[in-house]
């Protein structure tokens, strides 16, 4: 599990962890001085937990809200007034003013004495200003095992509104969780009333999660997440995180294939990616990985682009890593032969030094399977191909691989 290694309080107080004052700047036009009111997002370094999950929420009237999730730990709120100075935004907390520089669809925590933040964990203390939310798509509760249980959401217009329908895995034999309605969407969070009597209303509540990967499901006051159970059996509830998991040709979970590499990491915390370099089957070969791991430190894909050293490029290759991730007709990263090839037609398998691929066009995929898992005698030398009779049945992919934007 990686650990955030630095302390906050150290980052706000010591002068010695911080470089020039933080200076007023341009950014492009006035347009964008006015334009910082809005929610932002990021997850801070913490000491003693796997991470501060941040949001600032700047409003028209002056008034801010301030929350802060404490991750394993405890989650604290504050609300008040704030000013901006240029491009010095400053809270007006009980415990003394909190200071944030102002940049492009961003704001940066400052320490006391308005200074930069720097080192290593530098880039953490930036909160990202969040675009409307996509809401349409299939969700499920994380499990990487099919035979476990699962909560799963699906959300789809509705004329102006949006219909909502949850249902789960069945427990011995009996459906577990079943419930769908009518959602309204207001300040980009869909509320839903979930109450059995016609004259009351108990809402529930869909919002983005923290890291834009999917939704969390509540009510505003935790008592109410009792009304969530009626719906299902056992003491099971539709509160929760929801992660968006359908593998399809032009999309995995919320990234899609038109977004550029820029645009995807504005949406997801610094904290959950990380940049490697990756290498191909020749010297030549190397990339800019992006692995991507969900709230628990798992990691879910790796994004590559084309080129490297560029953000503003589309995404060429995603490397589906877990079996969470799932297509409409049932198959995973780790699916077997016999699944794969009674789900979709396989165009062509080709050989690579250690395993064979599996291309699926449906997909704009291919699938890898170990050269290990075959029968003897499975290339065929005179017809320079593999023999598909010398794959077994059971032999699992190792890998999912998602080609985009040649």
């Amino acid at each position: 599990m990686r650990r955030f290694l630095l302390f906050l309080t150290v980052f706000l107080l010591a002068s010695c962890q911080l470089s020039n004052t933080a200076k007023v700047v341009d950014e492009h036009s006035a347009e964008f001085a006015l334009d910082y009111e809005g929610v932002y997002k990021g997850t801070f370094p913490c000491a003693d937990c796997s991470g501060i999950e941040t949001k600032l929420t700047l409003k028209s009237d002056g008034s801010y809200e301030y929350q802060q999730r404490y991750l394993e730990k405890g989650h604290f709120r504050s609300t008040g007034q704030y000013t901006v100075d240029e491009n010095i935004l400053t809270l007006q907390e009980k415990d003394g003013p909190l200071y944030f520089f102002i940049g492009e669809r961003k704001v940066i925590l400052l320490g006391n004495d308005k200074l930069f933040p720097q080192g290593e964990f530098a880039s953490y203390y930036v909160l990202k200003k969040q675009d409307p939310f996509s809401y349409v798509g299939r969700y499920a509760t994380y499990g990487e095992d099919p035979e476990q249980y699962q909560q799963t959401l699906v959300i789809s217009p509705d004329k102006e509104n949006y219909h909502v329908e949850f249902s789960a895995s069945k427990v011995r034999g009996r459906e577990n969780c079943r419930f769908s309605g009518t959602a309204q969407l207001k300040d980009n969070v869909l509320w839903v009333n979930i109450s059995i009597d016609p004259d009351k209303e108990n809402l529930m509540y869909i919002a983005p999660s923290h890291d834009n990967l999917g939704v969390d499901v509540f009510t505003r006051d935790f008592s109410e997440r009792f009304e969530m159970m009626q719906y299902c059996r056992g003491g099971s509830s539709l509160a929760g995180e929801y992660v968006k998991n359908t593998i399809a040709a032009d999309n995995l979970g919320v990234v899609t294939k038109d977004m550029t590499l820029a645009e995807i990491l504005h949406r997801i915390p610094v904290a959950q990616v990380s940049k490697k370099k990756g290498r191909g089957e020749f010297v030549e070969d190397v990339y800019d990985d992006y692995e991507v791991y969900d709230r628990n430190n798992r990691h879910l894909f790796t994004l590559t682009p084309k080129e490297t050293g560029d953000t503003l490029q589309k995404i060429h290759r995603v490397l589906v890593t877990s079996p969470f991730f799932v297509t409409a007709k049932g198959i995973r990263c780790n699916s077997s032969y016999r699944e794969i090839k009674n789900a979709y037609t396989i165009d062509k398998i080709e050989p690579t030094r250690e395993h064979i691929v599996l291309v699926v066009d449906e997909l704009h995929a291919v699938f890898s399977l170990p050269k290990s898992a075959l029968r003897k005698g499975w290339w065929d030398t005179v017809t320079k191909t593999v023999d598909r009779s010398k794959i077994p049945d059971d032999a699992q992919a190792e890998s999912c691989i998602l080609w985009w934007n040649f």
